[in-house]
């Protein structure tokens, strides 16, 4: 089953719900979003040395040295 066919699903069940259960749907989604936000954080959070990086760059950021994205390639 397709993407689109899920949703589509989803959303008619969703649709036939009373009021109380949809409440309890849309907390689950929610959960369920919540839970891939973590997922991809702590994922990201495995790659040695990203933590101190992103603090060097905020340095950076704060003094001023910094490029125009656009300058960095031209060619891009």
């Amino acid at each position: 089953m397709t993407t689109a066919q899920l949703r589509k699903q989803a959303k008619e069940q969703l649709d036939s719900l009373p009021p109380n259960k949809v409440r309890v749907a849309v907390e689950f989604l929610g959960y369920l979003e919540t839970a891939a936000s973590r997922d991809a954080t702590a994922e990201l959070l495995k790659i040695p040395g990203l933590i101190k990086d992103v603090e060097e760059a905020a340095k950076h950021i704060k003094r001023g040295r910094t490029k125009n994205w656009r300058e960095v390639r031209k060619d891009v």
